[in-house]
């Protein structure tokens, strides 16, 4: 079973030096958009840009994706 390392930058980096066995790459998607979504929960959590990143990485080298998660607020003048 191969290892995902997850990565979390939202104005600071997080680097997951554990990482977690999974079964394909579909399954380390999923576990992406799981971590992107507790931000998404919070959007506290994003930091002052709005932006968080998922990095996953196979080995400390190698990305195999990258999740983008963005919350803009526009407010307008009353």
């Amino acid at each position: 079973m191969p290892r995902y390392f997850f990565d979390i930058h939202d104005g600071a980096a997080v680097i997951d030096d554990d990482g977690q066995d999974l079964a394909d790459r579909k399954a380390a998607r999923a576990e992406a958009l799981d971590r992107a979504a507790a931000f998404a929960a919070d959007p506290r959590k994003l930091g002052g840009a709005g932006v968080v990143v998922v990095t996953v990485r196979t080995d400390p080298e190698r990305v195999a994706l990258r999740l983008r998660l963005v919350c803009q607020i526009e407010e307008m003048a009353e």
